[in-house]
């Protein structure tokens, strides 16, 4: 039974250590400014077409969830990692400017 059981454990160990880690990959975007109708959520435009974006008609522009205040300058370039956001981490934004899609970003760099 123990041999049973320090297979298992050795199996298991091998498995979870196999496993791929999900590449993590920075994209360059220039900070807009301040939106008009998400409070004090900044804008970013993505500098290139990425894959995996989600599709808008506002030419790659974004609300960026969780930017920090030291990137909130108007016209900085800065790499950003991203996701989508989830549904309670979606801002209750105005409709006074243009609808911009959301993302949530996870890292900023200079």
């Amino acid at each position: 039974m123990k041999t049973l059981i320090s297979i298992l454990i050795i199996s298991l160990s091998m498995i979870s250590c196999n496993e791929e880690k999900e590449e993590i990959i920075s994209y360059n975007v220039t900070v807009i400014g301040k939106g008009l109708d998400c409070g004090e959520t900044f804008l970013i435009k993505f500098n290139d077409n990425i894959d995996g974006l989600i599709d808008n008609s506002f030419d790659n522009v974004f609300y960026a969830i969780n930017l920090y205040d030291e990137y909130k300058i108007e016209s900085l370039q800065i790499k950003v990692t991203f996701r989508e956001p989830l549904v309670e981490e979606l801002l209750s934004c105005t409709t006074f400017g243009p609808a911009y899609p959301q993302i949530f970003i996870i890292e900023t760099q200079r």
